[in-house]
């Protein structure tokens, strides 16, 4: 019982409480407009790629005539939900109720007011929670609506959804995500302190006495009173679970079929850190076959399993699929790892003879059999039992002892640490097959609870990081249990975030920055994973998103790496745009009598000039414009002048003419000499062209050229087969930097083949590589894609990095010189690790 006494007017408290909560949060909200104004003024002067400029341009724009209506929108939305009627909270899974699609950006907007809420309970933990204990003391100890603005949640989703409502991109949202938090965290936990002090002087819980934790439940479980509607057995339809693509290969059994490049039997394997979209475990060099069939061998084991188990129960197969006669897995077959197995008796592992189920996804590639590829087929599968999917969801969550702080089990005894959360995990596991209603679903509580435990054994990882993925068992079980594409998919959106994660940190030293700042980023994404458990693959998109975007700024936050990756994006830009205003220029002028020279000058040293110019000062400035009018001019002056205007015209703009031709070179590396031998070379061909009496080039083409040279950009286009001509001594000429610790890596690897450049393309920051280079073998981490793919950057632990063009690293990649460190994703090396217990040890997948 809440020891209180008792106020005259309960409900009567309870508003006014809220309503100064909603006053004070309104307070802390005025000024915020402003320093956001101010925030978004300042981001357009900071360095950023083209497209994030544009974009602060635009949200500086939009911000000035939308600001007063987010400030209404937000309080208004406040004093909505404060003034809403009570709701009886919903269950997530209202048996006999439909399902519901829900919008991506409602999701979105959830996640991201579920962070800045982790956030402020960093700070006001204390004072938020006992705000909610003394709520529920005064309405006599029931429960807090889910959408009840006390919830600090409720209070920033306003706040976000009000950002789009009034006219503002939701994109734009983490450039004042920051000013946020400086602006409103203080302030809210200041009214936060004031509300319970309201309370505690009307005599509700002037002292808080704590009891067993507790925590949100993803799962409600129905009423004793509420009809179940669904057996266990019973299977519904996924909405949007057939056609999705995937055809058959002849000899691939039900293998999905990849869009992009691979050899047989590795199509479908995509989105490992690392590696290829479309390109199995492993290098795509010698023994990328085997890597590739061995990994779909290792999902076949585990259909097989699944499957086997359901049957041999007499239950519905839990990966569903079809079923009938000509299905078999050729009797006598090995089932897993060389176990044989007798024709048409059940085993552990599956079925030997006819009329097995196919499990969808995975077919037995004999012949004859019956294959159902992924997504081609019905998509069906069991409903989890409803006391299993209640245990699930109060689950209580391990130890906060060891959760308290970045790194706080690296400063006590980490193998004791290790230990104890082990045993926690086993204990729960256990604990949860008593509530499974099939033996299908003893299966998978016991595949997942091997997986996670062979991830907390690799000691490659830091403790405090394995502690943390140690808490994603429940949610991933959760997710196994009603998406069993989790099995069968490597590039399920829960194994991307999990493989990518345990890709950066397999190369992390456990005792630097780079590990404590990631360890923080990996609990982030934990918690937001197990606030909202009842969204499924989604939260798992979202927050694998935004680790991508966390390392996309965390690994280049090194002073030396800042200034290397802002140099090799000046360099980007440059180079590229030489080439491509060469190609668009010479389409310009391949049908005008351009003398030769005019044009080599033209394509070799004039549009360097004007690259350079365009990036240093933009494409429209007026100083660029001018280069670009001089390009015409020149073509212009160096054809014939048969009549005397054009002859007297030439000779008045001669001097501007070669003096602007000087200044654009100017900005190149070209040495004086060679500048002056440039204009002697330009000036003896206007001579020639000045005493000619052939045919001149029309007024009217000249006037096209200048026009579209002013604006080459809207012509050019993107490409990226053609490697860059740089090196670290032309970086250091051209822009005038130090570039002592940046190594241009442009000599040797293979042929950059089509399948290379597809990998290059899917490349995942963060990953740890094995670089050849130079006689030495180095371990460089993938810190840095830049804006258009053309430059990555790798960087070593001993401060220097490596400058690799995509069309390089492809060649490295073919010849075997750049290798990934892990050739196995972490998942698919846990699971296989928990094939291999249950193989040595078959009783305990149903114990």
């Amino acid at each position: 019982m809440y020891a209180s006494n008792s106020p005259r007017d309960p409900s009567a408290l309870a508003l006014r409480v809220r309503k100064q909560l909603v006053a004070q949060a309104s307070e802390a909200m005025r000024p915020l407009i402003n320093v956001v104004q101010e925030r978004l003024f300042a981001s357009m002067d900071e360095a950023a790629p083209s497209r994030e400029k544009q974009l602060r341009r635009d949200t500086w724009t939009a911000y000035q005539k939308n600001k007063n209506l987010w400030l209404d929108g937000v309080l208004k939305a406040w004093d909505r939900i404060l003034t809403a009627p009570p709701a009886t909270r919903k269950t997530d899974l209202a048996l006999g109720a439909s399902f519901e699609l829900v919008g991506n950006e409602v999701v979105e907007n959830k996640i991201v007011a579920s962070r800045l809420a982790l956030g402020l309970m960093e700070t006001a933990a204390t004072e938020v929670n006992d705000l909610r204990t003394r709520l529920r003391a005064v309405n006599s100890g029931r429960e807090i609506n889910p959408n009840d603005i006390v919830h600090p949640e409720t209070l920033f989703l306003a706040l976000i959804e009000q950002w789009a409502a009034c006219g503002m991109a939701p994109v734009a949202w983490p450039l004042i995500n920051e000013v946020v938090r400086g602006q409103l965290f203080e302030p809210l936990k200041a009214a936060y302190a004031t509300c319970n002090a309201m309370l505690v002087e009307q005599g509700v819980l002037p002292v808080i006495e704590f009891g067993a934790n507790s925590r949100h439940s993803g799962f409600i479980p129905p009423a004793q009173d509420e009809p179940v509607d669904f057996p266990v057995g019973e299977t519904y339809q996924q909405p949007g679970a057939s056609n999705r693509g995937g055809s058959q290969q002849p000899g691939a059994g039900a293998r999905a079929q990849g869009g992009g490049y691979g050899a047989p039997g590795m199509q479908g394997m995509s989105g490992m850190p690392g590696q290829p979209n479309q390109i199995a475990a492993g290098y795509p060099g010698a023994g990328a076959y085997w890597q590739g069939t061995r990994a779909q061998g290792l999902i076949d084991q585990i259909s097989r399993l699944l499957v086997g188990v359901a049957q041999s129960s007499g239950g519905a197969p839990f990966m569903g699929g079809h079923s009938g006669g000509g299905m078999g897995y050729a009797g006598g077959g090995a089932a897993m790892g060389g176990v044989p197995m007798q024709a048409g008796a059940p085993g552990l592992y599956g079925y030997g003879g006819a009329g097995s189920g196919s499990v969808s996804g995975f077919g037995a590639g004999q012949p004859g059999g019956q294959t159902n590829a992924v997504g081609a087929g019905t998509g069906v599968y069991g409903v989890p039992s409803v006391p299993l999917m209640s245990a699930i969801a109060q689950q209580p969550m391990l130890s906060d002892a060891y959760y308290s702080q970045p790194g706080a089990v690296l400063q006590g005894a980490a193998p004791v640490v290790i230990q104890r959360v082990a045993s926690q995990m086993r204990q729960q596991s256990a604990e949860l097959k008593t509530k499974a209603g099939t033996e299908g679903e003893k299966a998978v509580i016991e595949l997942v609870a091997l997986m996670f435990q062979a991830i907390l054994e690799e000691d490659r990882i830091p403790s405090g990081i394995r502690v943390w993925f140690a808490r994603l068992q429940m949610p991933v079980l959760r997710m196994a249990l009603e998406e069993p594409e989790f099995f069968t998919k490597l590039d399920h959106p829960a194994r991307q975030l999990i493989d990518h994660m345990g890709s950066c940190v397999l190369g992390f030293d456990a005792s630097g920055l780079s590990s404590a700042a990631l360890e923080v980023e990996v609990k982030r994404i934990v918690q937001v994973i197990e606030q909202y458990p009842e969204t499924g693959i989604k939260v798992y998109q979202r927050v694998y998103e935004e680790f991508q975007l966390f390392l996309k700024k965390h690994l280049t936050q090194k002073p030396g790496t800042q200034k290397v990756v802002a140099v090799a994006e000046q360099v980007e830009q440059k180079e590229t745009l030489a080439i491509q205003y060469t190609i668009e220029l010479r389409n310009l002028i391949k049908d005008m009598p351009v003398r030769d020279e005019i044009r080599e000058f033209l394509y070799k040293a004039w549009t360097e000039v004007l690259a350079i110019a365009a990036i240093r000062q933009g494409s429209q400035h007026e100083s660029t414009l001018v280069l670009k009018k001089a390009a015409s001019d020149l073509i212009w002056a160096a054809s014939a002048k048969p009549n005397r205007a054009d002859r007297a015209r030439v000779i008045a703009d001669l001097p501007n003419l070669l003096q602007c031709l000087r200044t654009g070179l100017s900005l190149t590396t070209a040495q004086p000499a060679a500048v002056e031998a440039h204009i002697k070379s330009i000036s003896a061909v206007l001579v020639e062209a000045f005493m000619s009496k052939t045919q001149a080039i029309a007024t009217d083409q000249i006037k096209a050229l200048a026009e579209r040279l002013a604006n080459l950009e809207d012509y050019v286009t993107d490409g990226g087969a053609e490697e860059l001509p740089l090196d670290a001594q032309s970086i250091e000429d051209l822009l005038g930097v130090d570039a002592s610790a940046l190594e241009v890596v442009s000599q040797g690897g293979g042929t950059a083949t089509p399948v290379m450049m597809e990998w290059v393309r899917g490349l995942g920051l963060g990953s740890w590589f094995v670089l050849k280079y130079g006689g030495q073998e180095l371990s460089v981490q993938y810190a840095w894609r830049s804006p258009q793919g053309y430059l990555h950057l790798f960087a070593s632990s001993v401060g220097r990095s490596y400058l690799i063009q995509s069309v390089r690293i492809a060649g490295y990649l073919q010849a075997g010189l750049l290798e990934p460190q892990e050739r196995e994703p972490l998942t698919l090396r846990a699971t296989r690790d928990a094939m291999s217990k249950l193989e040595a040890e078959p009783t305990r997948l149903l114990a």
